[in-house]
């Protein structure tokens, strides 16, 4: 069996991954205890050592405060999908902006000293997905090569959804930007659709309502994706008052039919499927069935 990490800065973009996921390629919510994962990240088959997550998120906590405890130190293992068909688990990973470099290297060479004859997963890939930001795609890519260059070696052929094989695994970025002739941007200019189709009139008025109360100082006006966020948030209590983006982004006030639709969930996906495995006959193992 296979594993693809996909490397996230926030819980939204999770969200937006496995809908995706799901819409397009028919993907399975892994709704199993931690334990019942694929090991190395489940508990191994002797049952005599923990899995991966489970030791990450065990800690010594006498020194720390309550909220520290309440929110695991990032990056941090968020849920999981299954693609039966190609017999591949997606990983979904929370790692909270990109200057987080230092600690996922930490987290895959965990993965790296896990790996072993035991492991149901036989090898893995490790998908990053960013926002382009103001800065570009070009920019990014180039942040992403030099700050992640050490650990996989040669990213000189690194670019938007490209695999390319490091001595540990496969590795590729997918770089959220605009469209093929503006390549700046975030993933909420693509939200931005996606809640119009699904509730034009209290995303006008959201609109209206965001656009006629924000100020120049407020953090609504900081960034074009801060105030798309404030809108799409706005216009989705409706259905879901007091929820958070990466809730409203779940939930099936939009619907299924608008991800299977959305264009950049279609590329996403390619990418996310194309990993350039070399099979071998001894390499998969039986999936294990989701709730």
């Amino acid at each position: 069996m296979k594993a693809v990490l996909v490397i996230c800065e926030g819980l939204h973009d999770i969200i937006f991954v496995q809908r995706s996921l799901g819409a397009v390629a028919g993907c399975k919510w892994f709704n199993q205890p931690i334990k019942e994962l694929p090991s190395p990240f489940g508990s191994m088959p002797s049952q005599s050592k923990k899995g991966l997550v489970a030791r990450r998120i065990e800690r010594e906590v006498g020194d720390l405060t309550l909220r520290e405890v309440a929110y695991p130190l990032l990056p941090q293992f968020e849920s999981a999908v299954l693609d039966e068909a190609k017999e591949t688990i997606f990983l979904m990973i929370r790692a909270n902006g990109k200057k987080q470099v230092d600690a996922v290297i930490d987290l895959l060479q965990d993965i790296n000293a896990s790996l072993d004859l035991e492991s149901r997963i036989s090898r893995y890939a490790a998908a990053f997905l960013f926002d382009a930001n103001d800065e570009g795609l070009a920019a990014t890519l180039d942040a992403f090569r030099d700050g992640y260059g050490e650990h996989f070696g040669d990213l000189s052929t690194a670019n938007h959804a490209v695999w390319v094989k490091a001595p540990t695994c496969h590795v590729g970025a997918f770089v959220v930007h605009k469209s093929s002739s503006d390549l700046t941007g975030t993933l909420e200019d693509h939200l931005v659709p996606l809640a119009t189709a699904a509730w034009p009139s209290h995303f006008n008025a959201a609109s209206a309502f965001i656009d006629d109360g924000r100020q120049d100082d407020e953090t609504a006006s900081k960034s074009k994706a801060s105030r798309l966020r404030a809108i799409i948030t706005s216009a989705g209590q409706f259905q879901h008052p007091g929820a958070p983006l990466s809730t409203i982004v779940a939930r099936e006030g939009i619907p299924t039919a608008q991800f299977e639709a959305c264009e950049l969930s279609q590329e996403l996906v390619r990418f996310l499927q194309a990993v350039p495995w070399q099979e071998s006959s001894d390499e998969l193992a039986d999936v294990p069935k989701s709730a």
